[in-house]
């Protein structure tokens, strides 16, 4: 991982397409046509469709924190059988709406998302209800900042010590007090033949903090 500026001066995390999958639970193709566009044969023509992200500081290969949670909206919409097409105007008519190139990364668009997005632009009003259910529970375990963007996420959730903060190791998942990965820890774990306390003894940190990374890691592995 790696660490970019933004136009603001904020730094921010960057993720590889293939760790950005393992966080989301899909392909790394998957990843990718939705970052940067897919083409098509057809007809004997080869077709570009266009990304559904908005990627202002794109980066080869990599993607900010802001597109990472973005695309837990796009996996949501595709779980419920939206097509592509319909996801990029719903994204486009929310950023234009939000006035960020970032609308799914932003706390507004719980509160206001279901009003601003066209009705026409999602098939059943289901679809809708559902996506913003889907965006209130994901925003539970996130942090904003004073103008409601996401700046950390709590992927077991905030009463638990691992968390994304792109501020912070790069935005890799780490323990929240000592900020170590939680890959690093998990490695460790596995050389002391599974044994917690050894671990938690030898970086000087609670038993739960390890406890905690190692049920992120073996959560995460499994889904993948």
């Amino acid at each position: 991982m790696a660490d970019f500026q933004t136009a603001n001066g904020l730094t921010t995390g960057l993720y590889t397409f293939s760790e950005a999958a393992h966080l989301l639970r899909v392909s790394s193709r998957r990843v990718l046509g939705w970052a940067k566009g897919y083409s098509h044969a057809r007809n004997g023509e080869t077709r570009e469709s266009a990304p559904i992200l908005d990627r202002p500081f794109d980066a080869d290969g990599l993607l900010n924190f802001y597109d990472l949670v973005e695309l837990f909206f796009v996996r949501e919409f595709r779980n419920l059988g939206v097509e592509l097409p319909e996801i990029r105007a719903v994204a486009q008519e929310l950023r234009q709406a939000l006035d960020t190139p970032y609308p799914f990364a932003k706390r507004q668009v719980v509160e206001l998302g279901g009003k601003l997005v066209d009705k026409d632009l999602l098939t059943t009003v289901a679809e809708r209800q559902q996506v913003f259910e889907f965006a209130k529970e994901f925003f539970r375990d996130v942090d904003f900042d004073a103008s409601g963007l996401a700046e950390a996420w709590h992927p077991l959730g905030k009463q638990k010590l691992i968390v994304l903060d792109p501020r912070r190791s790069f935005g890799a998942p780490i323990e929240i007090r000592s900020g170590i990965r939680t890959d690093t820890l998990f490695r460790q774990f596995k050389a002391e033949d599974q044994n917690a306390q050894a671990v938690a003894d030898w970086y000087e940190i609670p038993l739960e903090a390890v406890e905690q990374a190692v049920e992120f890691e073996e959560k995460w592995q499994k889904a993948a």
